[in-house]
């Protein structure tokens, strides 16, 4: 059964001799891994159209039995113009790219997710470039992960764990009285502008980790990307 969706493509690895499996979430499957044969070395193929980050139209196989599925053809639905010219922008796409990797290997289809993903890559790639946006980004995307936090609650204390704030202080991982003020007007930008704020180095830089933190705590296996450090650059 072939089934035609769109798609991001979130890494290439390659396998055996020639061949590639491919990473990506899609609207109507998922997180899945694809094999494509002879990958490395077919002419037929355009390699160009699989590089990690790509937004494409695939038509691929769905057996959904747990192994690797097929793409039959797949095709562009956004060329990017901006991104790899952009060294501040491919940092932060390659960032954002390495946490979907991450925090989706385990999430079924969602397409209003997908929706988020792809609005938010045409965003990065054609609009001004803004030093907080890869932030901004991995608090709307926990909306869909299922851990946003509950910005009405009250307290001097962010109880990581509950995603909640508190006026005592949690017996699990939480943010102190500092922390706590900082991610709270950082959430009340959000709501109150809908706009993205610049935010000063050192709370772009806490609000990462913070962020990068409440993810590990979340999503099972989370691995911090080593690209995280490379985003230290941006923030001088």
């Amino acid at each position: 059964m072939y089934i035609q969706t769109k798609a991001i493509i979130l890494s290439v690895i390659k396998y055996n001799e020639t061949g590639a499996v491919l990473k990506a979430y899609t609207a109507q499957t998922g997180f899945t891994a694809y094999f494509i044969r002879n990958f490395f070395k077919s002419r037929k193929i355009k390699k160009a159209l699989f590089q990690p980050n790509a937004l494409l139209e695939i038509w691929a196989t769905d057996k959904n039995k747990g192994q690797l599925e097929y793409i039959k053809e797949a095709q562009a639905i956004y060329h990017y113009k901006n991104i790899h010219l952009d060294y501040n922008k491919l940092n932060v796409s390659t960032f954002l790219r390495e946490v979907l990797l991450e925090s989706l290997k385990n999430e079924q289809a969602d397409p209003e997710l997908f929706e988020f993903i792809y609005k938010k890559f045409v965003a990065l790639d054609s609009t001004d470039f803004h030093p907080d946006f890869h932030i901004y980004f991995l608090l709307e995307l926990t909306k869909y992960l299922g851990f946003f936090p509950d910005y009405q609650s009250e307290g001097k204390y962010f109880d990581m764990q509950n995603g909640l704030f508190t006026p005592d202080i949690p017996p699990f991982q939480y943010l102190n009285a500092e922390e706590t003020g900082l991610f709270r007007d950082f959430l009340g930008t959000i709501f109150a502008t809908k706009n993205l704020l610049n935010i000063n180095h050192s709370g772009r830089v806490k609000l990462l980790h913070i962020l990068l933190d409440y993810y590990r705590l979340h999503i099972e296996q989370f691995i911090i990307p080593k690209s995280v450090k490379i985003l230290h650059q941006i923030y001088d």
